[in-house]
């Protein structure tokens, strides 16, 4: 059964994924009403190099904000403006969502692009990880993520996101999707951070946990392997990605032991 209610998990779920997210005043909040079952994303260009996080929750003039739930910059960070439903499809179809109806059953993001300047590397490799991240969560595939020119392009005669294959878009997506959150670190951050999970499965395998309470078994180790890579990580949302994936981790492992 698909995800019902607001995606109030959506920072955090951009965080585990490794992304660099800023939270937009009031985003819980936000919204043309409430969502039901969530199908899935429609991607979308702004029209603009630097349209601003402000526009996507505000709205324009003849459109009221929220015009989608996130607004991804040209630098990858990602911006949550909203977690109810948001203006961003209007009429189209595609299988499996309510014709003229995808507002009320998709999570929008607005790519600050003009649609024909191409996609940076920050840019695009963010775009992957932001659907993966929301497909993870709804434990969809990579098949539930649309453009906006695929949805309305018949009716509307949209073309965004521009200067995207969404074939292959959707390619790279169910690629992110099968490593994880890992795929998000760079191969040397790779291989220290597995190192050191590495090192708290030999602390669970011979007893660590014998020897100290269930709470404070948790705060000791998930403290010994940030702690240990704190100089190495540098930013807050870095730091925030990796307590998230190793809380999940070791949780599941002292459950495994009782």
């Amino acid at each position: 059964m698909s995800w019902t209610g607001d995606p109030v998990w959506l920072a955090d779920a951009l965080r585990e994924e490794g992304l660099r997210v800023v939270e937009f005043p009031g985003w819980r909040e936000r919204g043309h009403g409430d969502f039901g079952d969530i199908w899935g994303v429609i991607a979308h260009h702004t029209g603009g190099s630097t349209t601003p996080p402000s526009e996507i929750a505000y709205g324009l003039p003849t459109l009221e904000g929220p015009l989608s739930q996130l607004h991804l910059a040209r630098d990858g960070v990602v911006t949550v403006v909203a977690a109810g439903v948001a203006w961003h499809a209007g009429r189209g179809s595609w299988p499996g969502l309510p014709e003229d109806d995808a507002n009320s059953h998709t999570i929008g993001i607005e790519a600050a692009n003009n649609g024909t300047e191409g996609w940076s590397t920050e840019q695009y490799d963010a775009y992957v990880g932001c659907c993966a991240a929301i497909l993870r969560k709804l434990d969809y595939g990579a098949d539930r993520v649309i453009g906006h020119k695929e949805w309305a392009g018949p009716k509307q005669g949209k073309w965004d996101p521009g200067a995207m294959d969404m074939d292959q878009f959707r390619a790279d997506i169910a690629e992110r999707l099968k490593g994880g959150v890992l795929m998000a670190l760079s191969d040397q951050e790779q291989r220290e951070l597995l190192d050191k999970l590495r090192r708290v499965h030999f602390e669970l395998t011979y007893g660590f946990q014998s020897r100290v309470s269930d709470s404070e078994y948790r705060d000791t180790v998930a403290g010994y392997v940030l702690n240990a890579d704190a100089a190495d990580y540098r930013t807050e949302q870095r730091l925030k990605a990796l307590e998230l994936k190793i809380d999940r981790l070791l949780s599941t492992a002292v459950e495994e032991k009782r």
